[in-house]
């Protein structure tokens, strides 16, 4: 695996993970989070490409693109799971 694809699968996991600890309620919701944050570095690190720049670059890298890319994932998980978990997690199956 080349390493720059390597480091933003570690950028995404990590992001995913923490998400998922602050915001995430069951388990359900984790492979949400990761497969979101993981598009939103993977998108992130395009956009850069495309534009020609990207904050805090390591090697080929953009990582401060990347982890803002992710963190604008995890957002969308949780809009995305935070109704359905509430629901479940207070007992509301029915309305």
């Amino acid at each position: 695996m080349a390493p720059s694809l390597l480091l933003s699968a570690i950028l995404a996991a990590i992001v995913g993970l923490l998400a998922h600890t602050i915001a995430g309620k069951v388990l359900w919701q984790l492979p949400v989070y990761l497969v979101l944050t993981a598009v939103g570095v993977f998108a992130a690190e395009a956009l850069a490409v495309v534009m020609g720049g990207g904050l805090l670059r390591y090697g080929s890298v953009p990582v401060g693109s990347a982890v803002l890319g992710g963190i604008v994932g995890a957002g969308l998980a949780w809009l995305l799971t935070y109704r359905a978990a509430t629901r479940i997690h207070a007992g509301d199956e029915y309305e």
